[in-house]
């Protein structure tokens, strides 16, 4: 009887002990489950996220092809925290021809402030263009090392992102990040 006793508590210290470390180590967050708002933009208006306002202006011959014609753009997108003016940004063009611009809003670098991406290329994959706020500057810019990564994981907790692998079915390709405050850096 006593031998089944401690054999019953080493199970369950065991278990507890086993289930406690599996969960510390699994910290990666599927991006795709993350809470991201999207906002379609193909006209002239204003919409809120959080304490953010965001004026736009639509243009509707920023854009063109010869083989589609006008397709349209962000010609102002002025941005105000907090109803206090942060920024204008010009010329946001469709590059992707829909006649609508999808502004993706998130915490990409995990500093606490809202960033967004806009579409800037896409064929099998679609591609965006980051938009990070900097803290110094109290504005959005667009860091060329965040363009074109597409996030499949995500661990807040190390500030790690893991991207998703390319088009290629039988490799694969991902790369692991590191955010450093406006930062991303390849780890492998």
């Amino acid at each position: 009887m006593k031998m089944n006793k401690v054999f019953l508590i080493f199970c369950f210290f065991t278990a507890t002990a086993f289930y406690s470390q599996s969960n510390k180590k699994n910290t990666w967050l599927l991006f795709s489950q993350e809470n991201v708002v999207t906002i379609d933009i193909n006209k002239t208006g204003s919409f809120k996220v959080k304490n953010l306002r965001f004026d736009i202006v639509w243009d509707k011959q920023l854009s063109h092809s010869e083989n589609i014609g006008y397709f349209g753009g962000i010609k102002y997108l002025t941005i105000y925290e907090n109803n206090k003016l942060l920024q204008t940004i010009n010329n946001i063009e469709d590059n992707i021809a829909l006649g609508t611009i999808s502004i993706k809003f998130y915490d990409y670098n995990l500093d606490g402030h809202l960033d967004f991406t806009v579409p800037i290329d896409c064929g099998k994959i679609c591609w965006d263009k980051y938009y990070i706020f900097n803290h110094q500057t109290n504005k959005y810019e667009n860091l060329k090392d965040w363009d074109y990564l597409r996030i499949q994981k995500i661990n807040k907790i190390k500030k790690q992102i893991l991207s998703e692998p390319d088009a290629a079915a039988f490799e694969d390709n991902s790369k692991l990040y590191q955010i450093r405050g406006l930062e991303l850096v390849k780890l492998r």
